[in-house]
């Protein structure tokens, strides 16, 4: 009898064992979506979220707000989308950023952001593709000057905070991890609590990254925080069905390079792709990379 309850008490401690990395793993990992604002006027927050709900865990939808629209005006989406995913805000797309002429007032979107959506906001990307100077069209200097403004409104907080760079093929001659090491300073790089590569093949002429090299090395720049693919898809009018479903299985499917390292992906043409999401090929194949 004493010998059942020791292999009883034994495959219950396995389970267990077996039951918490399970719990870690999904915790740690993020399952990454976006969304932005193209899909106003032809698809209902409705559609949305009612796809969101449908996963299998539960996604972090990365939500890339306009600067022609204030934060208050997203009350109602952030409020609906955290009810079935986690949200990481962006404030300021790279592409916008330019507009935001100094630092005051690259500071003061991200306070009224928090003000309006605080409550809401799992991850604050408080600096998006920062090394995109040739799309910023603004110095180094000025870019690295607003995201630390952006981190002083969340620093002495529990909010977590995310930044993202771009990467590109190495013909191009604009080495990322150069960029870091020469503009971020080593407080931000110790404090942050995410940072994301974002990459688009279709812009880089079709070119393959040596992952584990790369996240290896960019994990050696922010040896404390999480690392990410920030952003993935297709960027040409040209990819079809199928290719958009092999780039979906190629990325979310990637090993962990290393032990910080969370996943992310964050599809960029989700509603484009996903909505209606039932009978949508796009949707499954992104559906049945999420467990």
């Amino acid at each position: 009898m004493k010998k059942l309850i020791s292999v009883i008490l034994t495959i219950v401690l396995i389970l267990s064992i077996i039951l918490f990395w399970k719990i870690k793993n999904n915790d740690e990992k993020l399952y990454g979506l976006t969304i932005d604002d193209s899909w106003y006027d032809n698809v209902s927050i409705e559609e949305i979220v009612s796809s969101l709900k449908n996963f299998k865990v539960k996604p972090t939808v990365r939500i890339v707000m306009s600067k022609d629209t204030h934060p208050k005006e997203y009350i109602e989406i952030f409020r609906e989308i955290h009810e079935v995913a986690y949200i990481m805000a962006e404030p300021v797309d790279s592409y916008e950023m330019n507009l935001y002429k100094d630092v005051e007032s690259y500071r003061n979107r991200f306070l009224q952001s928090d003000k309006y959506l605080g409550k809401y906001v799992d991850i604050w990307e408080i600096g998006n593709e920062i090394n995109g100077v040739e799309w910023i069209r603004q110095s180094d200097k000025l870019i690295i000057k607003k995201v630390m403004a952006a981190h002083d409104v969340f620093e002495g907080t529990d909010k977590k905070t995310a930044i993202t760079f771009y990467y590109e093929n190495p013909s191009h001659n604009r080495d990322m991890i150069r960029w870091i090491r020469e503009n971020v300073s080593l407080k931000i790089r110790k404090e942050i609590d995410y940072v994301f590569i974002s990459y688009y093949e279709d812009d880089n002429e079709g070119y393959n990254p040596d992952w584990q090299k790369l996240i290896t090395e960019f994990q050696t720049l922010f040896p404390d925080s999480k690392i990410g693919i920030g952003e993935c898809g297709n960027t040409a009018n040209t990819a079809n069905i199928n290719s958009k479903i092999e780039m979906i299985n190629k990325y979310y499917k990637m090993p962990f390079f290393t032990k910080n390292y969370i996943g992310g992906y964050f599809w960029w043409n989700y509603v484009a792709d996903c909505i209606p999401h039932r009978e949508n090929k796009i949707y499954k194949a992104i559906y049945d990379n999420f467990k």
